[in-house]
Formats: structure tokens, sequence, C-alpha cells
């Protein structure tokens, strides 16, 4: 194999690196009104930069496919969906999709409704 082959080898290209969902704290000074600690918590960490960084791997990972929501959300991991429980979404704003290189599409349905669609642009990164 020449030198300039090998630069392409799938060994020399970059993985993605998934991050781990980091230890859920309860919010029992200040819990959201009509909802528990634990709830208040995994709300939030729903909201987090590093929730939706998480997202951003997930889509990149999959460079090339076009994923619906629902298809995100069938990809986030064990870890981060206990983490968040029930608010766990598979949802991220078109800045952020934009700041990965991952194109962000809005699709309306014909009934009514709509959902998003992410399409990461590269290979892994």
């Amino acid at each position: 194999m020449s030198a300039q082959q090998s630069l392409f080898d799938a060994s020399n290209l970059a993985q993605v690196v998934m991050p781990s969902a980091p230890k859920l704290i309860p919010h029992t000074a200040w819990p959201y009104p009509g909802m528990t600690p634990v709830a208040s918590a995994q709300a939030a960490m729903a909201s987090t930069e590093d929730y939706h960084e998480m997202l951003a791997a997930v889509i990149t990972a999959r460079a090339g496919e076009n994923l619906p929501t629902r298809h995100v959300l069938a990809l986030v991991p064990q870890d981060w969906r206990e983490l968040c429980g029930k608010y766990a979404h598979g949802s991220i704003a078109s800045w952020v999709a934009k700041k990965h290189g991952i194109e962000s599409t809005y699709v309306s349905h014909d009934g009514g409704g709509f959902h998003f669609a992410y399409k990461a642009k590269g290979g892994a990164v």
C-alpha cells in the first residue's frame, strides 16, 4: 500500500467520541414547580450543552444518513437515556447542528405536525 493510500485507511480516520453521561444531582433546593427534585434535574440535564453535544456526536457517527428526530432518540446511548428519563429527546437547535457540520431540515406533514431531520455532512469528526 502506498503512503498516500494509507492516509485514507479506516484506521487513520478520526473516530467519533461519545461523551458519557454525568452524574445526576437532584434539584432538592429548587425543583421546578409541580415536579419532583429528580424530575427537575432530568429535565434540566436534557437541556444542557453536554446533552446537545452528545446528540451531535450521535448524528455525526451516522454521517451521510438522513436521521429524523425519533431515529436520533433511538440512537441515544443507554446511560444518557437513564440519566434523562422521560425527558430524553432527539432534537438539537439548528445553530448547534450547524456548529457541528450537521444539516437540520424542518419537515412538515400533510395531515399536520412536523419533525426535524438531521444529516452530518462529512465522515466521522
